[in-house]
């Protein structure tokens, strides 16, 4: 019994060894390598409860509950304003990966557009940005993105 205890015990260490290294390396990081690390990056619920962003560094990662991977613009007080990222345009900068198995939904936000290559999930499809600057959703903006298939077909769910 006591040496499971010691195991967990590690495990929870390197665990929180390994988030905090991702913590000080992630402004070096693009997106796509972010979202390949995404099992290091705390749930932005959970770094809620841990401590108020206003004792966050500015480009702390979390994950909001819609699995974005997001980088704090702005320190803000979390208690007066608890919404997720995807309501917070200007306190979180969202990153994108060019990996199509790491897409998430598309988001509409000017302050983090798509550049080329990087990959959202609109429709049951992925797609993959064709130009620099995308805000506009893949099916009202067909030009500006690259269809590679049903998520389906493409992420293998």
């Amino acid at each position: 019994m006591q040496d499971n205890t010691l195991y967990k015990d590690a495990m929870r260490a390197k665990g929180l060894d390994d988030a905090a290294k991702l913590q000080q390396e992630s402004a070096g990081m693009t997106g796509t390598e972010l979202y390949a690390e995404e099992d290091k990056i705390p749930d932005f619920v959970e770094a809620v409860k841990i401590k108020n962003m206003l004792e966050r560094p500015v480009g702390f990662v979390c994950r909001s509950s819609s699995g974005h991977v997001v980088k704090l613009l702005q320190v803000y007080d979390s208690t007066t304003y608890p919404a997720e990222p995807e309501e917070l345009p200007a306190q979180w900068g969202f990153v994108w990966s060019t990996d199509p198995l790491r897409a998430r939904e598309f988001v509409a936000i000017s302050t983090s557009p798509y550049m080329t290559d990087d990959c959202c999930i609109d429709a049951g499809h992925v797609w993959r940005s064709t130009m620099d600057n995308n805000v506009w959703r893949p099916t009202e903006y067909e030009q500006g993105w690259t269809d590679l298939g049903t998520v389906e077909s493409v992420m293998g769910v």
